[in-house]
């Protein structure tokens, strides 16, 4: 990403937190990082190192936290969220519905605003995922986000995203059946789908893309947007295709609420990752999105496999969807990565937060007082390495070590460590996962370019971009209100449809949170 030829980078700590998996060995203090074109090239000692390399630029002032970047391994790339558009959040059965009332905006601007709002908050690498990437306008609408996000200098893993069946309901020809007639008229021709036509399209933009974009810094993925909503022969063409161009990474929604769960084992028999298992899909390079509503054999088969899993701890709050069992899939062996889903606790894509999310609501999984807790290091693991991994840049970011890509971070810690006091002597991680904000990145740094300095992008103007999506908001036009109303009369429909599905008392959770007794 850093033009050929441009200066030496030396990137300045006083702590430098090179590799979460190393824990405090990971961990350095006034010391510095040598970046040569978008590689790191010498991790050291701050003053040895700028003896070595005097004419190289340097950045940070010596008071910074130097870490490196966050991973978003999961978002959709709306930028602006459902609250933002009007739509509060709610179980994900009644969103679907709901969130056709939105307004849709142009992607120029909501990657560009996607990739300012991420890396205002630390995160220098985001995975877009599609959700229903198909119609006339798929291939422009993704080459103009590819682009965008490029020039904004975020990196980028692009997966288009497709469901080609059961896109209204699960189950959707039975539930049909449910139906008055003229709601069962409106919603036949979005339950007969050609699901032929829709894979070929997908597979067709997918090979597009892919020849056009993949390369050593952009990466572009599979996605059969919902697993329990795709064709068997859809699912198995994305692992030939995927094994074809050497082990492509596949990321899919999977049981991320109970409904998705009881529909597993009505319709296979057996859970929605045991059934996948069966098809050959959980391989190392799977990442199933939420994975909330799993069995115990599941999280075996993930770990087993070397699959991973994507967690949005404040979009599964917001949502209700529940609580993935982090803390059991994180001990047997799965790798967890974080993402923030577009629905962060503060509505701000603050990945700090969500990285905090993560830590405080996965620590007590029991009451027994001698088990351990996450600490510091097994989050900032899920939002770098594991979530490099998962999107396929597994052993290129996520760390600062000598050959890998220059993505990282500067965190101004005043506010941290002097508001008013603290202890000297606390680990500097324990500190930033506990403290820290996404307003506290000053800096961020991608493939050896500063695309952002003190807070403010050198890449875009924030202000022009703020000034054209206020200009381009626009209240829904009358046939897209039309076609949102008649799905807000199926809603009490879809809820008896999905409620006749769930047995709460025969669910044994994972986390012991209260009792009734």
């Amino acid at each position: 990403m850093s033009p050929i030829g441009a200066p030496e980078l030396l990137v300045r700590g006083r702590w430098v937190i090179t590799d979460a998996a190393a824990c405090e060995a990971g961990v350095h203090s006034d010391a510095a990082v040598l970046v040569s074109g978008s590689r790191i090239a010498a991790v050291g000692d701050w003053r040895a190192m700028r003896r070595a390399h005097p004419r190289a630029r340097v950045v940070g002032d010596g008071t910074q936290l130097l870490m490196p970047g966050l991973v978003d391994a999961h978002s959709h790339g709306r930028a602006l969220s459902p609250i933002q558009k009007g739509v509060l959040n709610d179980y994900l059965e009644n969103n679907l519905l709901d969130w056709t009332f939105m307004p849709v905006f142009e992607p120029e601007l909501t990657a560009a605003l996607g990739a300012w709002r991420h890396l205002r908050s630390g995160c220098t690498t985001i995975h877009h995922m599609g959700f229903d990437t198909d119609g006339p306008q798929a291939r422009r609408r993704c080459e103009t986000a590819i682009r965008t996000y490029l020039d904004a200098g975020i990196r980028l893993a692009f997966a288009p995203g497709v469901r080609n069946i059961d896109r209204l309901v699960l189950d959707g020809v039975a539930f049909l059946d449910t139906l008055p007639a003229d709601l069962k008229a409106f919603a036949e021709p979005l339950v007969h789908l050609d699901s032929k036509r829709i894979e070929e399209e997908y597979f067709a933009l997918f090979d597009h893309l892919h020849r056009r974009f993949a390369s050593e810094d952009t990466r572009v993925l599979l996605s059969p947007s919902w697993a329990q909503a795709v064709t068997e022969s859809f699912l198995v063409r994305a692992k030939e295709t995927a094994d074809r161009l050497g082990k492509v990474p596949i990321h899919m929604h999977c049981v991320q609420t109970p409904v998705q769960r009881a529909f597993s084992f009505r319709k296979y028999g057996k859970s929605a990752i045991a059934w996948l298992d069966d098809l050959g899909l959980v391989d190392e390079n799977l990442t199933l999105g939420h994975a909330i509503w799993v069995t115990d054999e599941d999280i075996d088969r993930l770990a087993t496999r070397g699959a991973s899993i994507t967690s949005h701890p404040s979009c599964n709050l917001g949502m209700r969807n529940g609580l993935a069992p982090i803390y059991e899939m994180h001990r047997r062996g799965v790798n967890v990565a974080m993402g923030l889903d577009d629905k962060t606790i503060n509505d701000d894509e603050d990945a700090v937060m969500e990285l905090r999310m993560l830590h405080r609501l996965h620590r007590v999984p029991d009451y027994d007082l001698t088990t351990p807790a996450l600490n510091a290091y097994d989050v900032l693991r899920m939002g770098t390495l594991n979530g490099a991994r998962a999107v396929g840049f597994g052993g290129q970011i996520g760390a600062l070590r000598p050959g890998m890509k220059a993505d990282m971070i500067l965190v101004n810690l005043d506010r941290v460590l002097r508001d008013p006091w603290m202890i000297e002597d606390l680990p500097i991680a324990e500190a930033f996962v506990y403290r820290a904000m996404g307003e506290d990145v000053e800096t961020a740094i991608v493939g050896g370019r500063v695309v952002m300095q003190n807070r403010t992008m050198t890449t875009l103007d924030v202000d022009v971009l703020y000034r054209e999506i206020r200009k381009a908001a626009r209240a829904i036009g009358p046939a897209q209100r039309r076609h949102a109303e008649t799905l807000r009369r199926l809603k009490p429909y879809v809820q008896r449809w999905y409620n006749a599905w769930l047995t709460p008392d025969a669910m044994q959770p994972f986390y012991v949170l209260n009792s009734r007794r």
